[in-house]
């Protein structure tokens, strides 16, 4: 028994000494391999999980072990590069088995980068009031795979991040001013200077509207059966929608008290004898 142990260290020592130079590039590879790692996965988790960072708690985790398990399998792969192994067929099958994960979890794949690009560009953030592909509400959460929006009537929608980034953004809440366009008919025969300072008169007595730009009021088109006038008032994001319910109510009010006409669609038919 004791020869054996003595002919096996003596192998051992033999075949270090004889690969000396493969030996020492395997252990510094060893070593600071391990050290890039730990280094590299302390950033990621630093960076995910920031004050400022829109990935922190399970989406962040997620990430930090996704990064930390691609780098331990290039890790081991170098290694086995680095004692003469032929890495080939290995690199065959990671390939093989990445690409068949990617296919079985593109939509999610999809999403998350999706995410990813939503927290860089931020087209919004939580709180602002948002049309996302015709659906609107406020912006309750951005995660790393889908964002809710809360809708005027409570509604909560969840929307795929890849839906998100493919579709149209309107983004109310980014600008503090906005413009409130609306139109008011009045029948044919009514006069024209009258109507426009009535609309006028009107918007007079709301101080939520800006001087500036100033509102303006014109005729805008001769329509089928009536005279279109076409209101433009700039106001605050927060008084947007009181001031349009406010407008019309209080514009209809001041049409009947000044006796002007509000046409509906009408067809003349003249019999001939």
């Amino acid at each position: 028994m004791k020869d054996w142990l003595v002919n096996l260290w003596e192998t051992m020592k033999n075949t270090v000494m004889a690969n000396w130079h493969t030996v020492l590039r395997f252990v510094l590879v060893l070593v600071l391999g391990a050290i890039v790692i730990r280094v590299a996965v302390s950033i990621v988790r630093k960076l995910l999980n920031g004050e400022k960072s829109k990935l922190k708690g399970a989406a962040g985790n997620f990430l930090v072990s996704l990064v930390k398990a691609a780098l331990v399998c290039l890790y081991v792969i170098i290694l086995l590069a680095t004692l003469g192994v032929d890495t080939t067929s290995l690199v065959a099958i990671f390939s093989v088995l990445t690409l068949a994960i990617s296919l079985s979890v593109q939509g999610v794949i999809s999403n998350l980068a999706s995410g990813i690009m939503l927290v860089v560009t931020k087209p919004f953030e939580e709180g602002d009031f948002v049309d996302i592909g015709g659906t609107s509400g406020v912006v309750e959460s951005i995660k790393i795979t889908s964002t809710k929006l809360t809708t005027a009537d409570n509604k909560v929608i969840t929307i795929p991040n890849s839906t998100v980034t493919s579709s149209n953004i309107t983004n109310y809440s980014t600008k503090e001013t906005r413009r409130l366009d609306l139109t008011f008919s009045v029948a044919y025969g009514s006069d024209v200077e009258k109507v426009k300072e009535i609309i006028l008169g009107v918007i007079a007595k709301h101080s939520e509207i800006l001087d500036t730009p100033a509102p303006m009021v014109r005729l805008s088109e001769h329509g089928a059966s009536s005279l279109d006038f076409v209101t433009r008032v700039w106001v605050k994001q927060a008084d947007y929608w009181p001031v349009n319910f406010d407008l019309k109510e209080e514009v209809l009010a001041a049409f009947d008290a000044a006796g002007i006409s509000v046409p509906f669609p009408q067809l003349d038919v003249h019999m001939v004898k």
